[in-house]
């Protein structure tokens, strides 16, 4: 649906010329005001959650606490000729699958393709262009495992798969430079003429979190507690893709249940969920 969107103006990305950032234009407005008030609608209003709205920008203390400074973050492959920048895992996600599409093609089994897999079926270059190249069957179980843990690999475990591999870069057919390394995907600003450090936030729940005293507060001292938030996040993602399901700046709605582990029985989480 995005994708169509995109195509017929509802939403581009003429505004900043960089990736990862789009334009909302009327149709897309109003989609997005639609779909928010359903959703609050839904949620907020049918369960009686209590409404949060908190700034953009976090202080570094409470990211600090919360751990997103040392841990939210992604890894890094670079180009080792061209210095171009992609996502460790999702590059070795891209030409492991092309190699398994591949691998059916040679041996005659109906290969089903995604849109956005055939864009970058044409775009794979130099030995990883590897289409219709048989693959011995435990090279073919090797990678299927790897594919199916790719989220579990550490700094060290891409590095390794890449050079075991010879995972290259799609648009090039470079080698990368290893190992990778990581990046935090948080955007940071400063506060005021003292430069105090800050991020934009990557998602609304800190606001919840912060305000959990004043919520219960609001709540008469009483348990359970739903609270929710509706906002714009920032994460600076290193490779955006897929439309608008990776971008930089979006637009989120969040929901905080807390409750004693005692309440659980008595909540209707599956029917809210």
């Amino acid at each position: 649906m995005g994708n169509t969107l995109i195509s017929r103006g509802g939403i581009t990305d003429f505004g900043s010329g960089v990736a990862g950032f789009f334009d909302f234009g009327p149709p897309g407005c109003s989609l997005q005001a639609n779909i928010i008030e359903t959703w609050r609608r839904h949620f907020v209003l049918e369960e009686d959650m209590l409404e949060v709205d908190s700034p953009m920008i976090t202080p570094y203390a409470v990211l600090k606490s919360s751990g997103h400074v040392e841990r939210f973050c992604d890894f890094v492959a670079k180009d080792s000729v061209n210095g171009d920048i992609l996502r460790a895992d999702h590059v070795v996600e891209e030409i492991l699958e092309a190699r398994l599409r591949g691998d059916k093609e040679a041996r005659g089994e109906t290969v089903e393709v995604a849109g956005n897999a055939k864009k970058k079926k044409k775009k794979l270059k130099g030995e990883t262009a590897t289409e219709g190249l048989k693959l011995d069957d435990a090279v073919v179980q090797e990678y299927s495992e790897i594919l199916a843990k790719i989220d579990n690999y550490d700094g060290t475990g891409l590095s390794e798969l890449i050079s075991k591999h010879d995972i290259r870069n799609p648009s090039s057919g470079n080698k990368f430079s290893l190992p990778v390394y990581t990046q935090n995907l948080m955007f940071a600003v400063s506060i005021g003429a003292g430069k105090l450090p800050a991020y934009l936030r990557p998602e609304t729940a800190q606001g919840q979190f912060l305000n959990f005293s004043k919520l219960l507060e609001f709540n008469q001292q009483s348990m359970p507690l739903a609270s929710a938030s509706i906002g714009k996040s920032g994460r600076n993602e290193i490779a955006p893709r897929a439309g608008l399901l990776r971008v930089r700046e979006f637009l989120m709605a969040e929901i905080e249940l807390e409750y004693f582990i005692s309440m659980a029985p008595y909540i209707r989480l599956t029917r809210v969920s």
